[in-house]
C-alpha cells in the first residue's frame, strides 16, 4: 500500500472553478486519482453551514446572537459553571470559540472512534463544564457547535440536517453535498487513510465514525465541485434568499483579532493574514481526511485542498500558500504589467484606463458579476480603487462595493458613437484615456 496520499485542489476566480489539479490516488486499490467530483469528509468545514444556519435564524428574528444558550436549551442550567456564568454561553461566543466551554464532551472517544448521540448530549448536560472565563481567549469548541445544531432544530421545528439540506445544501445546488451519502454518492467517496503507526511501514485505511451528535460540527462531506460552488456563494455569487450580502459580510467580519493583528476569528469563518491580504478560512480534520478552504473578499478568489489523509498539516498549509499565488496574479494592485495596461481579460465596454482631476489614475476591470477598479504598477491603494462594483438599477450604473466609494453609484457616460467615454464618482469625472 503506498503511503502517499490523495490530494484535491480547486481554484475559485470571480466565484467560479477556474482551475483544478490532483495528487496521489482517491482509493490505493484502484489507483483511481482524485476528481473534482470525489467526494471526502469535510469534517469541521461543516461548522461554516452550521454558523450559516443560525445566522438564518437571526435574519428571521428567531434568535439574537447575543441571546444565552439558556434561553434555547433551559436544560443547559444542569452545566458546572466552573470557570464563568453559564448566562455567559451565548450564540455569539459559541460561533467564535469564546464561549468558554470545554472542546469535547467527555463521553467522545476519538481513538475508537465513538461519537455520543444528540439524545446522549442532552440527557447528560451536567458533564459539560464551561473551563475558562469567556473572551479570555479563543478555545476550539466542538460541543459548542454540537448544541448550535440543537438550537437549529428546536428553532426551526426540522432536524438540524434536514434544515442545512433544505435552506443551504438544496438552494445553493450542491449536488453531492451531504451529511449522509446516498449509494450514487458512495461511488464518487475517497477512502480516507492515517498514517502508518510506530510499527508499521504503510499508510493504514482510517475507521469511519459517523460523528453522531456532533454532526452539526463536522459530519459534513462533499467535493471540490460543490466546495467552488460554497466558495462562490461566500462571494456573492449566491442567491440573496439563502443569506443576504449583509450578513455575509457580518461572518466575514472579525469578533476578535489577535493582539499582534495576524488572525481573528468570525461568526464560523476565522482570518489570517498574509501580508497586505486577509483570508478567510475554515479547516477540517477527521479520521482520514483533511481539508481546508480559504478566500480573499477583494479579489474574489479561494482554494480548496481535500486530503484523504489525518492527521496532516498540509491541506492548510497548501492551500494558504496556493491562495497567495493566485491572488498575487489575480489582484490588480499586484499586476506586474506596465501602468496603464488593459488586463488581460474578456473584454467588456466599460474596459479600459481612466483618468481624473487633480491627476487620478484607474482602471476598470470587467467581471462575471459586475466591475473592478484597480490601478497602475506598483500601486497598491489608490483614492478609489481597489474596489468592486455590482450592476444598478439603471442603465450604466453601478454600486460601488466596497473602499472609500461602498454604497455610492457610479454613472457612465456614452460619447456619440455610444461607447462609454466616462463615469462620475463622489464629485470626480474620470475620462477614458485608452
Amino acid at each position: 500500500m503506498s503511503t502517499v496520499p490523495g490530494a484535491a485542489f480547486g481554484i475559485v476566480v470571480d466565484g467560479q472553478l477556474a482551475g483544478f489539479f490532483s495528487h496521489g490516488v482517491a482509493d490505493v486499490a484502484t489507483g483511481a486519482a482524485p476528481t473534482e467530483q470525489s467526494i471526502a469528509r469535510v469534517a469541521s468545514v461543516t461548522k461554516t453551514f452550521t454558523a450559516t444556519a443560525i445566522m438564518q435564524l437571526r435574519d428571521a428574528s428567531l434568535l439574537a446572537l447575543d441571546d444565552p444558550l439558556l434561553l434555547y436549551i433551559p436544560e443547559f442550567t444542569a452545566a458546572q459553571a466552573i470557570s464563568a456564568p453559564l448566562e455567559g454561553v451565548t450564540i455569539r461566543r459559541m460561533l467564535t470559540h469564546y464561549s468558554g466551554l470545554s472542546t469535547e464532551h467527555p463521553d467522545l472517544d476519538w481513538d475508537t472512534p465513538n461519537f455520543p448521540t444528540l439524545e446522549h448530549v442532552l440527557d447528560s448536560l451536567e458533564k459539560i463544564q464551561v473551563v475558562i472565563p469567556q473572551d479570555s481567549q479563543w478555545k476550539y469548541s466542538n460541543l459548542a457547535y454540537s448544541l448550535l445544531g440543537e438550537v437549529i432544530s428546536r428553532l426551526s421545528g426540522k432536524p438540524y440536517i434536514e434544515y442545512v439540506h433544505d435552506e443551504i445544501i438544496g438552494p445553493l445546488g450542491l449536488a453531492n453535498t451531504a451529511y449522509d451519502l446516498s449509494p450514487e454518492q458512495q461511488k464518487l467517496k475517497m477512502t480516507g487513510y492515517s498514517p502508518p503507526s510506530p510499527d508499521e511501514s504503510e499508510a493504514r485505511i482510517a475507521p469511519i465514525g459517523h460523528l453522531n451528535g456532533f454532526s452539526a460540527a463536522g459530519q459534513l462531506q462533499t467535493n471540490v465541485e460543490d466546495l467552488a460552488k460554497w466558495v462562490g456563494f461566500q462571494l456573492g455569487s449566491g442567491p440573496d434568499s439563502v443569506l443576504s450580502k449583509q450578513s455575509l459580510n457580518e461572518m466575514h467580519s472579525p469578533v476578535y483579532v489577535a493582539d499582534d493583528w495576524s488572525n481573528g476569528q468570525g461568526l464560523g469563518w476565522r482570518a489570517v493574514r498574509r501580508g497586505e491580504h486577509v483570508y478567510w478560512n475554515h479547516g477540517g480534520a477527521v479520521h482520514g481526511f483533511s481539508t481546508s478552504v480559504i478566500f480573499n473578499v477583494p479579489t474574489r478568489t479561494g482554494v480548496i485542498a481535500l486530503m484523504n489523509m489525518w492527521p496532516s498539516g498540509l491541506s492548510s498549509d497548501l492551500a494558504l500558500n496556493i491562495a497567495s499565488i493566485v491572488i498575487e496574479n489575480a489582484d490588480p494592485a499586484s499586476d506586474s504589467s506596465s501602468a496603464f495596461q488593459v488586463p488581460n481579460l474578456v473584454p467588456g465596454q466599460y474596459d479600459g484606463n481612466y483618468w481624473a482631476e487633480p491627476g487620478l489614475p484607474l482602471t476598470v476591470q470587467g467581471t462575471s458579476t459586475g466591475l473592478r477598479f484597480a490601478g497602475p504598477e506598483g500601486s497598491s491603494a489608490g483614492l478609489h480603487f481597489p474596489a468592486t462594483l455590482e450592476p444598478a438599477e439603471d442603465d450604466d450604473t453601478f454600486m460601488v462595493v466596497n473602499g472609500r466609494g461602498a454604497g455610492e453609484k457610479v454613472l457612465f457616460s456614452r460619447n456619440e458613437a455610444s461607447q462609454p467615454e466616462g463615469f462620475t464618482l463622489g464629485g470626480f469625472r474620470y475620462k477614458k484615456i485608452t
